[in-house]
């Protein structure tokens, strides 16, 4: 109790209150004994009698006024530093509720001074690790899911191939080896957000040719859309600015947006990759006809192994880590991910921002500097 930092504070304003009083009446006498002497001898009286009264009326004032005055300033002091130590107590504890592991308390609001200030960070500090715990057990539980049933798979049709129950056809070859990439496919993107997650990964950055990007995508998803029925175009703008971007990040969040929509829209829906300028930065959008997204899931479709339609299989649906990826290479670039559906069509976009025009200048003669990035692409 006496190290506590309540008693501290009152021992230091005990100290200085008392200091104070010392010097003032010290002065004080020193400087009331000289005026009153000047005055007895101004007027020929003998002032030994009258000083020695004098003295004692002016200590008895003393005492008593100092008395008063640090009574009164104990109490305020005393309020005071009550309104500091209570606060700074509960933090205390809220701090020790946070190491072990405790994230859903939280701290009365305390006014708008320092103290309220600190006790609101700490506020947002346990609602941070709250947000992030959650995440973290639902990372976990997810996926556990998501490897749960190409493993289960997997383990029933070898153990069926090692007793002989079932001929180890070519069919079954491919379907094993399909779900063995399933899970190469869930593990490598897992690492990428983990890299993101880490702050690893770099954008090489070069002014990138999205018309070459969106004519390859459409060539290499046209004949799959196709397949299922479904049309496949593109919309680039030709008056754009250049891009300053890492053409291979990018052409996997182009991809990714192509993929959602591959698995996501519904046959003879008609699907558009569009390069369209926005404010400051060229967004790269793919929409579809068909039904669209809730209100309630469309805020979520960039969340990680967020599914709208909780009924999709998972072979149909995904992992829901895709569009995650999308915003985490938009946010890399310093760039923004956003999505709409409304009157039968739905667009998933991502921006990014435009190159300066430093790096819009040829790099050489006859050959334009983003020669570079498109060979890349």
């Amino acid at each position: 109790m006496r190290n506590s930092l309540l008693w501290r504070l009152l021992g230091v304003q005990w100290l200085v209150i008392a200091v104070a009083v010392v010097i003032s009446g010290v002065a004080l006498e020193q400087q009331a004994s000289h005026t009153f002497m000047a005055i007895m001898m101004r007027y020929h009286v003998d002032p030994t009698m009258i000083e020695a009264e004098f003295q004692v009326s002016s200590r008895r004032i003393l005492l008593a006024s100092s008395l008063v005055a640090a009574a009164i300033a104990m109490l305020t002091g005393w309020i005071l530093v009550m309104r500091i130590v209570r606060p700074l107590k509960q933090m205390m504890v809220l701090a020790e509720q946070i190491a072990r592991g405790d994230y859903g308390r939280r701290l009365p609001r305390h006014g708008r001074d320092e103290i309220g200030r600190l006790a609101e960070s700490l506020n947002q500090m346990a609602a941070a690790l709250q947000l992030i715990e959650g995440l973290r057990r639902d990372l976990v539980a997810n996926v556990a899911h998501e490897l749960r049933t190409p493993l289960s798979t997997l383990r029933g049709y070898l153990e069926a191939l090692r007793d002989g129950v079932t001929p180890p056809s070519p069919e079954t070859l491919v379907m094993l080896h399909e779900e063995v990439l399933s899970l190469v496919r869930l593990v490598d993107d897992l690492h990428q957000l983990s890299q993101f997650d880490a702050r690893v990964s770099h954008p090489r950055s070069t002014v990138v040719n999205l018309r070459a990007l969106v004519d390859r995508l459409t060539a290499v998803y046209g004949p799959e859309f196709a397949r299922r029925g479904m049309g496949l175009s593109e919309l680039y703008d030709p008056s754009l600015p250049p891009v300053e971007a890492d053409g291979d990040l990018v052409g996997q969040a182009l991809r990714n947006l192509v993929d959602n929509a591959l698995r996501y829209a519904p046959l003879h829906a008609e699907v558009t990759i569009a390069v369209r300028a926005a404010a400051g930065a060229v967004r790269l959008e793919v929409s579809n006809t068909g039904e669209e997204i809730t209100p309630d899931d469309l805020p979520h479709i960039f969340e990680r192994f967020y599914r709208g339609e909780k009924s999709r299989s998972r072979a149909t649906g995904g992992a829901g880590i895709g569009l995650a990826i999308v915003r985490e290479i938009a946010r890399a670039h310093g760039g923004e991910t956003g999505a709409s559906s409304a009157d039968g069509r739905t667009t998933v976009w991502f921006s990014l921002p435009l190159a300066r025009p430093a790096a819009a200048a040829p790099a050489g003669p006859g050959r334009p500097r983003g020669a570079s990035a498109e060979g890349r692409l």
